[in-house]
């Protein structure tokens, strides 16, 4: 039975060493100079924005195609800070908070994001094209659809480009790691992946694929 493609970004699931992921995470400030929205399962990277508050700042990791030329990546997004909260001091100014609305940060807007930043991180994504077995330990690349607001389910349209077949160029800034081994998931199109940071703002450089 095919796959279903359903891209919803990174999802931390372990680390390198099995270790599975606890939800560890730092937050960073996402600045109003930023123009394109930041939604869970998003790769970041650092902004070329100064911050303004005690936090580094990132933005999402995008490009004019689908595949993106992303340079070092920092991680995944796991959760954004509702625009009332101060991250500073947990407190939460006055007014009303909408509940049935897709949780993300707004184009041109200043807000706080937690980021899964362990260069050690492994995550699951989706692959754009088939991936072989034999891709395991290649590198691919980053993808994304249109990013705009998402209107029903707040999720990254950010995905593993694997259209251009994986190699072993250390540049690459994904390397395959592994298929997801589950009754939902075969190799072929649309499989799930699980891939590393290969270019990583904490970590690695880049290393040749295998």
């Amino acid at each position: 039975m095919a796959n279903t493609s359903k891209i919803n970004g990174f999802k931390p699931v372990k680390h390198i060493t099995g270790a599975p992921y606890n939800g560890q995470m730092n937050i960073y400030e996402v600045p109003a100079g930023e123009a394109v929205p930041v939604f869970i399962g998003d790769l970041v990277k650092l902004s070329d924005a100064a911050a303004t508050s005690f936090y580094p700042a990132v933005e999402a990791v995008v490009g004019a195609s689908a595949q993106i030329a992303a340079g070092p990546i920092l991680g995944a997004v796991v959760g954004i800070v509702n625009v009332k909260q101060d991250p500073i001091t947990g407190v939460m100014s006055g007014g009303s908070i909408a509940l049935d609305t897709p949780v993300y940060r707004p184009a041109s807007t200043k807000q706080f994001v937690l980021v899964a930043d362990s260069p050690d991180l492994i995550f699951e994504a989706e692959a754009d094209a088939s991936v072989a077995l034999a891709s395991i330990g290649l590198n691919v690349g980053v993808g994304a659809s249109a990013h705009t607001n998402p209107l029903l389910t707040g999720t990254s349209p950010m995905y593993v480009y694997s259209t251009t077949a994986p190699d072993t160029t250390s540049t690459r800034p994904l390397q395959i790691v592994g298929l997801v081994n589950r009754p939902d998931n075969e190799v072929g199109a649309n499989s799930k992946v699980y891939v590393r940071i290969n270019v990583h703002t904490y970590g690695s450089v880049g290393v040749a694929g295998v």
